[in-house]
């Protein structure tokens, strides 16, 4: 695989023009509704649909369910979950992510991966669960590292991912160091195990999104559903000048 070239990026971290205090960020804003992720850029041309506007996000953005992040040609995302998994997106994606979390921080998330590539950190929690939806195909997950690609390609660093081939129902389970792809004719699933260096390969294609990074953390308030006031803290990372 090409190298890719080191861009100059700024790894921005936003949320509702927050104070810093002692590396520890909080904000009073309060949110009729609770967020599913929280983004951290790093290429200004990233953007956030959903059904009532199409935003261009200046400094950053939460995600709610059903929102759409788009990147550009050039546009790196990180993606935040309230749960503390992770997604990390390349340029050229675009991804609509939908689900719940209670109060416990299990959640139950679904991605729908139209367009680009993505490398996940799932939390490992019990009731943790998240479903990746390509064209083809469809991963579920509980707990691993995983990438995945919108032509229906995936691969494993860590744990267990199960693929689905939707039209046929057929199911092959991928373990660390495992890929599975769509047969040419569409018809089939292909598994085959990766090399070291192609697996340094894959997971190298992401490191731009994780060079000196610095956690910072910020104080979310929000009401439930039952209109109860609640706080709850969130981990990001911001890039280190």
């Amino acid at each position: 695989m090409k190298k890719k070239e080191t861009l100059p990026v700024a790894f921005l971290a936003v949320f509702l023009i927050p104070v810093l205090t002692a590396g520890i960020m909080e904000t009073a804003a309060l949110f009729n509704e609770r967020p599913l992720a929280m983004v951290t850029r790093m290429i200004p041309n990233l953007a956030v649909k959903n059904l009532e506007k199409d935003t261009t996000a200046a400094q950053g953005f939460e995600l709610f369910s059903g929102d759409t992040l788009r990147t550009d040609d050039n546009g790196f995302a990180f993606v935040a979950f309230m749960d503390r998994s992770t997604a990390r997106v390349r340029p050229q994606s675009q991804l609509v992510v939908r689900g719940e979390i209670d109060r416990d921080q299990n959640s139950q998330t679904r991605i729908d991966l139209n367009e680009g590539e993505i490398l996940i950190d799932l939390e490992k929690r019990p009731n943790n669960e998240m479903e990746v939806y390509s064209t083809n195909t469809v991963a579920s997950v509980k707990g691993t590292r995983f990438g995945a690609r919108h032509t229906g390609y995936y691969w494993v660093s860590e744990g267990e991912v199960e693929v689905i081939l939707i039209e046929t129902g057929e199911a092959v389970t991928l373990t660390a160091g495992m890929f599975a792809r769509i047969s040419e004719d569409g018809s089939s699933l292909e598994t085959g195990i990766l090399t070291d260096e192609e697996l340094a390969e894959l997971e190298n294609d992401y490191r731009i999104i994780e060079q000196e990074l610095i956690e910072r953390r910020i104080i979310l308030k929000f009401r439930d559903v039952n209109g109860q006031l609640r706080e709850e803290e969130v981990i990001y990372y911001e890039h280190q000048d």
